[in-house]
This record gives C-alpha cells, sequence and structure tokens, in this order.
C-alpha cells in the first residue's frame, strides 16, 4: 500500500495548482482564453485508484501560469513540447529534482474556462511508470473567505 500511496502524493504534486512562477508573462488576453480565476475543486486518480482532491482558490497569476505548463516548486520543468490553446493541452518534457534527477513526463487533456482533465504519464526518478488523471472545475467566481485567508 505504500508505494500507491508514495505515487498518489507523486501525483498530487506533480500537477498541483497553482504552478510554479515563470519569468514571462502572458497577456491578459491570453489568459482569458485558458481556464477562469476563482474557487476550484480538484480530484486525482492514479488508474482507477482515486488518489485525493482539494480545494483552491485561483488568482489571476495562477490562471497566466496555467498555459505555461504544470509543475511545482519542488521541480525544474522543462518542456519540449507545450500546447495549451483551443481547449486542448499537450505537454512534453522533463522534471528535475533538487538533486538533479530526472523523471520524463508527457500529459494531454482539455480543457474549458471553467473545467479541465489532464491525463499525466511519467516515470518516477526511479523508473517507475506512473498514469494518472486530474479532473478540475471551477465551483464559483469567488473564493471563500477559509480558503483567500490561508494565502
Amino acid at each position: 500500500m505504500r508505494p500507491l500511496a508514495l505515487a498518489a502524493s507523486a501525483l498530487a504534486l506533480a500537477v498541483a495548482l497553482p504552478l510554479a512562477a515563470s519569468q514571462a508573462r502572458p497577456t491578459a488576453a491570453a489568459s482569458a482564453r485558458t481556464i477562469l480565476p476563482g474557487h476550484w475543486e480538484y480530484d486525482y486518480r492514479i488508474g482507477p485508484i482515486p488518489a485525493g482532491g482539494e480545494s483552491k482558490c485561483l488568482k489571476p497569476a495562477d490562471v497566466e501560469q496555467f498555459s505555461r505548463g504544470i509543475c511545482t516548486r519542488k521541480y525544474r520543468c522543462d518542456y519540449t513540447t507545450n500546447v495549451v490553446s483551443n481547449g486542448k493541452i499537450r505537454l512534453k518534457g522533463t522534471w528535475t529534482d533538487k538533486k538533479d534527477r530526472v523523471a520524463p513526463v508527457t500529459a494531454d487533456g482539455a480543457y474549458t474556462p471553467e473545467s479541465f482533465k489532464l491525463n499525466i504519464h511519467m516515470k518516477t526518478i526511479n523508473g517507475l511508470p506512473l498514469a494518472g488523471v486530474m479532473t478540475a472545475k471551477r465551483v464559483s467566481a469567488e473564493c471563500p473567505a477559509e480558503l483567500t485567508a490561508s494565502k
């Protein structure tokens, strides 16, 4: 059961939003073509097994990051393929941890302004193949006080 818990944690960390910040800043028009800010709920699965869920308050800066690809603060993410447009998402690249261990990753999916679904395939830094799905939906334009207070 422990490997499954570790894999679930890896998937949740790998796809958690807000995504790590990047130096480039797309225009507001680019943001409007992806997802909208507000209160979002996420569900994670590894294969058919539920691996958790969470609620997040996405700010406009988080929405801007969406088009730059999946990443967390724990990794350096480099994508040779990064397509986020016209309702489709396609990513291919590597995640490198703080010890310079590299894990290949691909993701594909679809998005609307108020939802998205990503199919993620990766190999952990130990070579273990991992496949998962993250689905998310926007619950409201306004974030609950408990989510905005924790920021």
